[in-house]
């Protein structure tokens, strides 16, 4: 539920510019996926969090789990202080290397440089919403979440628009409302937490941090695979942006209309996935290796089976919903509605791909695996012939949009295989590796 919020987030910073014209929507869209390569290299120290708080609670180890929690609200704090300077001092470059749209870099510009405070803020709430996940406590995230989003958006409707005593600053407006809803998200984290003297309050985080230097090693090999494994993939969702900002303003515009669809899609299996996640976790800390792999295949063919059914219910509804974001005939509405087809057809591999990548082999601590299996998917296969497909052959976007399921394919071919040798069987709180779940000869 959470993430289906979070998705809706995104939904209202670029219909909520609609009006404004595609230059606006496309500036929103590639400002958003800088961002969101950012919030890749955060969300791989936050799955190293969450794996490892997982498993030592399931083990009853408090402590270990306060300094891992501590551990990667540091660390990553420390790495945004570089990028974040970049952020602010060059954001035209970095944009200009994607697009020569004049207008939509202008406004680009406004919207990395007001979003700076927030790569801090999300960093932070990323860490905390891990942890407490990874001992699952959902209902606290959600609740502090479903706040700060709603707060976000109608700070969007407010200070886009302008409206009643409020300025009119268009993608402005977007910055500053997702900065002052994500610091109010932050405060409210730690007055509850100290509230209800949870484990996770800054006083015993400050403890934890204390001993922090028993958990870099561990907190290191499980993360850095996974930052850059994350931080790999987002560059290449990147370039997919910028093959579409190449191809038109029109065919990025339609892309990121379409993005904010495709997040509120992942969400609703981002969540099972995370459960997922988690109860293996638990499960393989606890050394209970039957019952993780029992886990896995449920997940493995219930979350597929209901991505296929909400894709057809998203392609039954668009003629209901498209047409309230774009005039009916125009070639945006018309590109957009084809961006639909593809994803809404296909979505149920990257779902199967997530639920085995997410919540299976990263949840034993798998990663390196994983890392090159992204690596080859997406670089050696699903880039290049993407790039093939838009400019050698020149074929129209959805064509383009369709070639990078490529990279799922191959995916999906390889974390099967790798899945079912249960090399992901593994107990990662011992301070070996020998307590893991024997191979069998034959894998079932």
């Amino acid at each position: 539920m959470q993430s289906v919020l979070i998705s809706l987030l995104g939904m209202s910073d670029v219909f909520m510019v609609a009006p404004l014209g595609a230059e606006a929507i496309a500036a929103i869209g590639l400002g958003a996926k800088l961002h969101f390569v950012l919030i890749m290299v955060m969300a791989g120290m936050g799955s190293a969090v969450s794996i490892l708080v997982a498993q030592y609670h399931g083990r009853g180890d408090t402590v270990a789990s306060q300094s891992i929690l501590s551990l990667g609200i540091a660390a990553g704090l420390i790495l945004l202080v570089p990028i974040s300077v970049a952020f602010f001092a060059f954001p035209r470059q970095l944009l200009s290397l994607l697009s020569t749209d004049v207008t939509m870099i202008d406004l680009g510009v406004q919207y990395l440089r007001l979003t700076v405070p927030l790569l801090f803020f999300t960093h932070i709430i990323i860490a905390f919403e891990s942890a407490l996940r990874a001992r699952a406590e959902t209902m606290t995230p959600l609740i502090l979440a479903s706040g700060a989003i709603v707060m976000n958006i109608v700070l969007n409707y407010l200070l886009i628009h302008g409206i009643g005593p409020f300025p009119e600053l268009g993608v402005a407006g977007v910055a500053i409302a997702s900065d002052i809803a994500r610091f109010v998200q932050v405060v409210l984290f730690l007055v509850y937490l100290s509230w209800y003297g949870h484990a996770f309050r800054l006083s015993q985080l400050i403890n934890g941090a204390k001993v922090i230097s028993r958990y870099v090693a561990k907190y290191a090999r499980t993360a850095w695979p996974l930052t850059v494994n994350f931080s790999v993939w987002g560059v290449g969702t990147f370039i997919y942006h910028g093959i579409a900002s190449k191809v038109g303003t029109d065919a990025l515009a339609a892309l990121s209309l379409i993005s904010p669809i495709e997040g509120l899609y992942h969400s609703l299996f981002f969540g099972l996935v995370t459960a997922c996640s988690v109860l293996i976790g638990q499960s393989l800390g606890r050394s209970e290796f039957d019952h993780a792999i029992s886990l896995a295949k449920r997940f493995a063919l219930f979350a597929p089976m209901g991505s296929m059914l909400v894709g057809l219910l998203i392609l039954a509804s668009t003629p209901v919903f498209l047409p309230w974001l774009l005039p009916e005939g125009t070639a945006l509405y018309t590109l957009s509605q084809s961006l639909l087809w593809v994803m809404c057809l296909t979505f149920w591999i990257k779902v199967l791909n997530m639920t085995l990548i997410v919540g299976v082999l990263r949840a034993g601590g798998d990663a390196k695996y994983v890392l090159y299996i992204d690596m080859i998917a997406m670089w050696v296969c699903s880039i290049p012939a993407v790039l093939l497909v838009a400019f050698v052959f020149e074929l129209s976007y959805p064509w383009i949009y369709a070639t990078i399921l490529v990279e799922e394919f191959v995916k999906a071919s390889l974390v099967i295989q790798r899945a079912r040798r249960k090399k992901w069987v593994k107990n990662l709180t011992e301070a070996s590796n020998d307590d893991t779940y024997p191979e069998p000869a034959i894998a079932a």
